[in-house]
């Protein structure tokens, strides 16, 4: 009696082994029969999916909820190989910005809040794929002294970018943005992200120049958010080009949610590494 259950224990294991095997054979040619970009188009369904929930969701809390689930499919969709050159076509509402040198990549989103203000999110991937994919913490509502502060990806300022320009120094960058900020106003914002040889990356730099004597590391344009602005960079002139904004009232002086603009322009001119501040500017006939 014992011999024949030994050998039933010994035939079950044999079939359990065969079993695995077989298993293992299967999820091997998955593998290597799904190529990188099959896999990467099945996880942007995924993402899709999960955007349209971050954007048209029910509350917040529905949208916040999304958007983990969001985070983590993209961190791993980025982590693939290839996924650097892949254009991501089915991800039309995000801004995906790719930098003028090829070094980096930014996947950039928002959710509107209940309340009508917005957190914004953003994904920074690297050409080279021995570089970690990293997330920026959206830290906006703590910083003091905005204009002035340098920022790490934990404390970034989170804005929705568009546009990104090559600096004359070595990985560093200006990139423009844009923020909902609240029901009453609109921002846009000119800042500058670089990188050191240890991937860190700083937000940051003391490069605009309102005249000789004052830099700031930033630039926020605050306006009335019934108002049109334009902040635009011109690689002809090298010039940011934006409205001058002006207080719909003398009273209203510094209340940022009544300026609006008066139909002049200003720019900042990238010089030896710096930008300019240049007022009253002709506009007209401006190409990029």
């Amino acid at each position: 009696m014992k011999i024949k259950q030994a050998f039933f224990i010994i035939i079950c294991l044999f079939y359990t082994n065969k079993l695995r095997s077989f298993t293992s054979s299967i999820n091997l040619k998955l593998n290597y029969t799904i190529s990188q970009n099959d896999k990467i188009n099945i996880l942007q369904d995924s993402l899709k999916a999960k955007l349209d929930i971050i954007q048209n969701g029910i509350d917040e809390n529905e949208k916040l909820l999304a958007n983990q689930e969001f985070v983590s499919i993209l961190r791993r969709t980025l982590n693939l190989k290839n996924s650097f050159d892949f254009t991501f076509d089915s991800l039309n509402t995000i801004s995906i910005l790719q930098s003028p040198d090829n070094y980096f990549k930014i996947y950039n989103w928002f959710i509107e809040n209940d309340d009508d203000t917005y957190r914004f999110y953003a994904m920074i991937q690297f050409k080279n794929t021995k570089k970690d994919v990293v997330f920026l913490n959206d830290n906006s509502d703590d910083i003091l002294n905005v204009e002035q502060a340098e920022l790490s990806s934990d404390s970034w300022y989170g804005c929705l970018y568009y546009n990104i320009i090559k600096n004359k120094a070595k990985k560093s960058y200006t990139i423009i943005g844009w923020d909902g900020n609240n029901e009453f106003s609109t921002k846009k914002i000119i800042d500058v992200v670089r990188f050191n040889s240890y991937n860190n990356i700083k937000f940051g730099a003391p490069i605009f120049k309102d005249d000789k004597q004052k830099s700031k590391k930033r630039v926020i344009i605050e306006y009335n958010n019934q108002s049109p602005v334009s902040v635009q960079f011109n690689k002809k002139s090298k010039q940011i080009i934006f409205n001058n904004l002006v207080p719909q009232k003398k009273e209203l002086e510094g209340i940022k949610s009544y300026y609006v603009p008066d139909g002049s322009f200003n720019a900042y001119e990238y010089k030896k590494g710096k930008w300019w501040l240049i007022k009253d500017i002709d506009a007209r006939n401006q190409d990029n």
